[in-house]
């Protein structure tokens, strides 16, 4: 496998939203609550990256309306020419309006995604690792899922999960080959990170001596190659209320409702 630091491209979505009612009846309030809502979710949309190795081509940035298609998100030829030489990543974030306040410390980051092996134009044992990253106000967390050794020599110890300086690697439990769709989960509970896949516990990481993520400020996934979205949820791990969804089923255009 070839490991190499992805970059993480950096860029800003300002969110419009302000609240004018200081005193009014709760009828009111539900209902100015929804418009705000409404227009948080107007200004709300998926970043897309592809994130070069060789510059053939070269990173940049791709809007949604190249990427969000036939039900999923994905980066590949129909959005960018890419060299079958380029052993590149492709990368889709959404920064968290500042108007929503959602505990990074209590979250599930609920993913429906596959990767598959012939999915992308470079060979399989480069790998098909799937990176799932929550970034807070004081701390973030990240999960490296990476391909089985038998189909990438060597993947297992790029198969990892850490929380700001706390980190495990070598995690065998996070090497599957997502050939079709499955469920993946990032959650954050009581100073844990855990991994779920198909709503079945894969494996933990206490953070009790770092600082608390805080506020959550931005979520992403990164593939090794052009992998496929279906789905997105964030829902708090407390309670079980869900707190955004996408599905993204409308062609190039993103369509996240926060409740």
């Amino acid at each position: 496998m070839k490991n190499f630091q992805v970059s993480l491209i950096l860029f800003f979505l300002v969110a419009l939203f302000s609240c004018k009612k200081e005193a009014i009846n709760s009828s009111q309030q539900s209902a100015t609550n929804s418009n705000e809502l409404a227009t948080v979710a107007s200004d709300s949309k998926w970043q897309g990256a592809f994130l070069s190795y060789n510059g053939n081509p070269m990173s940049r940035v791709i809007k949604d309306k190249f990427f969000i298609k036939n039900g999923y998100a994905r980066i590949y030829d129909s959005s960018i020419k890419i060299s079958p030489f380029n052993l590149y990543h492709t990368q889709f974030r959404l920064v968290i309006p500042l108007s929503i306040r959602i505990k990074g410390d209590s979250l599930n980051f609920e993913i429906g995604l596959k990767n598959p092996i012939n999915g992308s134009p470079f060979a399989a044992t480069v790998g098909r690792e799937i990176d799932v990253y929550i970034k807070g106000e004081t701390n973030d967390a990240f999960i490296a899922n990476t391909s089985t050794s038998d189909v990438s020599p060597g993947s297992q110890e790029y198969a990892l999960m850490r929380v700001g300086r706390t980190l495990i690697n070598n995690v065998a439990e996070l090497q599957y080959n997502y050939e079709d769709y499955n469920t993946f989960i990032l959650q954050t509970f009581n100073h844990g990170l855990v991994a779920y896949r198909n709503d079945t516990y894969v494996k933990g990481l206490a953070y009790y001596n770092e600082p608390l993520i805080g506020r959550l400020k931005e979520i992403g996934i990164i593939f090794q190659g052009s992998g496929f979205i279906d789905y997105i949820k964030l829902y708090n791990s407390a309670n079980s209320k869900l707190l955004m969804s996408e599905d993204f089923n409308t062609d190039g255009q993103s369509t996240i409702t926060w409740y």
